[in-house]
């Protein structure tokens, strides 16, 4: 898996307007892969939004009949936290800014970094 090139393009994602932070963990076990902030807070942020994701697969049955789960999305007094699934042990964790970012953009915006994933997984 070619790092600089995912590391590069996260901190890449991490400079759409209205984003803060971004970071990638680990499906399994809330690990931090990458991540754009350098602030404890938010990587105890992302850690944690992992749970998240975590609970709708615990309850996932309860949604069978919705489909596959494509993103989570917390809204906070303060800002949003996305969780989605970015290849497939790894989660793309965005922290936000209040009607600050296109979300209607937003497949395009991290479309790269999935494809890097995706062929690094194919490669590796």
């Amino acid at each position: 898996m070619n790092y600089q090139f995912i590391e590069t393009e996260l901190n890449s994602i991490a400079t759409t307007p209205g984003i803060i932070a971004c970071a990638l963990v680990a499906v399994d076990t809330g690990m931090i892969y990458f991540s754009s902030s350098s602030q404890d807070q938010f990587t105890v942020m992302a850690e944690g939004a992992r749970d998240y994701w975590a609970l709708h697969h615990k309850n996932g049955q309860i949604f069978d009949a919705m489909g596959n789960l494509n993103n989570i999305f917390v809204q906070h007094e303060r800002g949003i936290l996305r969780v989605q699934l970015c290849g497939e042990t790894m989660l793309l964790i965005t922290l936000a800014k209040l009607g600050k970012t296109d979300w209607a953009q937003w497949p395009s915006v991290i479309s790269n970094l999935h494809t890097l994933i995706k062929d690094a997984k194919t490669l590796g």
